[in-house]
């Protein structure tokens, strides 16, 4: 996969104490990294209403058979399936001044992690012909994030040594050895997929770039 690496300088505040006391040189880092996904999620939803519960089990267990199978035949390994389990809850209508059962709702929903991006628009559509009733935006992600976000921590570190040594040439002092250091919080997952377009013939994915932030705050003692 393709990766832009680019390291924000300056990126936060920086305070500059003098020789001797007890603060030192404070400064923030930020190591950013832009990735094509290669990997992403998607749930399918299976809803159906009616008098019977029975029958409405059987229907949604057959469609979720018909989108497991789907899900095989586009080359999803077993590991990256998950069905849950079934829910079924009451219908309710109002009667005059009165709120009575009328039926039930059964529902279930699958989770799919789908590792060639190409073939979503083929699953989606197969899988609303095979009777599901909803296939939520495609979440993206990166099969690689873990080693990603070491590196980007990577570059937030190399950030704030940098910018420490060039307040402490600054203000014409020694710059000493890092006295603390405050790690940011991973970055988030990423959410539903925005880039999608729709042409004459049939809609167009396009999965873009994600982005793997990583941020922390030193503080440097000086000589």
């Amino acid at each position: 996969f393709v990766i832009t690496l680019f390291t924000l300088l300056g990126s936060g505040c920086t305070e500059a104490a003098q020789p001797g006391s007890n603060g030192g040189i404070q400064v923030s880092g930020q190591g950013t990294l832009e990735v094509a996904p290669d990997m992403g999620r998607v749930s399918l939803h299976v809803r159906r209403e009616g008098p019977d519960a029975a029958l409405l089990t059987d229907t949604l267990n057959t469609v979720v058979a018909d989108l497991i199978a789907l899900a095989k035949k586009l080359g999803i390994a077993e590991r990256d399936i998950t069905a849950t389990a079934l829910s079924i809850n009451p219908r309710y209508r109002r009667r005059g001044d009165e709120t009575v059962a009328d039926g039930v709702v059964a529902s279930r929903s699958m989770e799919l992690v789908l590792r060639d991006l190409d073939k979503f628009i083929e699953l989606m559509n197969e899988a609303l012909a095979l009777g599901a009733n909803n296939v939520d935006p495609i979440r993206v992600d990166t099969s690689e994030r873990e080693a990603l976000e070491d590196e980007a921590l990577s570059l937030a570190m190399e950030d704030a040594k940098a910018e420490a040594a060039r307040v402490a040439d600054g203000f014409g002092v020694t710059l000493g050895p890092v006295t603390s250091v405050t790690v940011g919080a991973h970055s988030p997952r990423p959410e539903a997929m925005r880039a999608m377009s729709y042409t004459d013939s049939a809609p167009a994915f396009s999965a873009g770039l994600i982005r793997i932030d990583r941020s922390l705050s030193a503080t440097f003692a000086i000589q």
